[in-house]
Order: structure tokens, then sequence, then C-alpha cells
């Protein structure tokens, strides 16, 4: 008995092991809107934001692409606390989910944090991806993952509006 308790507390220390990578992340995903509205400002040169916003349809694509950061950050700190109380076939599909939003709102830098979340993931349980999706299809998997839905789903539509406008 004592054994089982011992290596369940090292598992939990464990997950503990690789905090501050998760807090860049959070913290570089709720910076994001701010980042893009303080460029967005000094590209405005002393004029109205909402005027160089209905200027140039590309700026606010942009600008729009940059506010799901964010809610990616709350994803990942709710993610973060199912990891902690045993759960990481939740934690890896939210990271594989989310990784599929990077890829459609076609941020390479917040896609490269995503894969190396994930794979840290990987690192301390050992569940793919595939796997994690599989187990979590077979308990609650549209109620669990809703808010990785709602992100695919605007990563898809600033990913039509990026390309209609040629970006």
């Amino acid at each position: 008995m004592t054994k089982t308790v011992t290596r369940q507390t090292s598992t939990r220390m464990d997950y503990h092991k690789h905090d501050r990578w998760f807090m860049i992340a959070k913290i570089l995903l709720v910076l994001a809107p701010f980042v893009a509205l303080t460029c967005l400002q000094a590209s405005a040169g002393g004029g109205s934001l909402a005027l160089v916003l209905q200027q140039d349809p590309k700026i606010t694509v942009t600008f729009l692409a940059s506010m799901a950061g964010p809610f990616t950050a709350y994803l990942l700190g709710f993610a973060q606390n199912h990891l902690y109380d045993g759960e990481p076939e939740y934690m890896t599909a939210h990271l594989s989910l989310l990784l599929i939003t990077e890829l459609l709102l076609r941020n390479m830098v917040y896609l490269i944090m995503m894969l190396y979340l994930l794979y840290l993931v990987y690192q301390m349980t050992g569940m793919t991806p595939s796997s994690s999706l599989r187990a979590k299809w077979k308990n609650h998997f549209f109620r669990d993952l809703s808010g990785c839905f709602l992100l695919i789903l605007f990563g898809a539509f600033c990913l039509f509006v990026s390309l209609r406008l040629g970006m």
C-alpha cells in the first residue's frame, strides 16, 4: 500500500515538473491581443484605430486571430488542472485540438509552442494524441472538448477569410 501511495505522489510531482513551460505558454497567449493592439496603434500613427481596422481587412483578420490567444490560455490552464487530477487523456486531447487550431490560424510561434507542450505531456504520460482522442471519444467527447471545437471553428473562419483576402 505504501508503494502505491509513493508512486502516485511521484507521478503527481512529475506533472508539476514542467509547470514553467505551461506558464510561459499561457502568458504569451494572453499577451497576444495586447501586442497586436500595440502594433496596430503604432501603425495608425496617431490616427484612429477603428479607421485602420476599416481600411485594411488583412489587419482586421490578423487582429481577430490574435484574440483567440486568451481563450486558448484558459483552455490550457483548465486542461492542466485535469492533468493534475490524474486525467492525462484530457490534457493530451486538448493539446491535440489546440494544435489544430494553431495550424488553422497559421501562427508558427504558437504552433511550435503547442507541439513542445504536447511533447512534454507525452514524456510525462506516454499517451499519444490518437489514444487520448479515442479515450475521450468513449467518455464525454463533445462535452469535454467543446471549447476546443469553438476555437477550431474560429480558426477555420479566420483561415477562410485570410485565403479569400489573399494572405
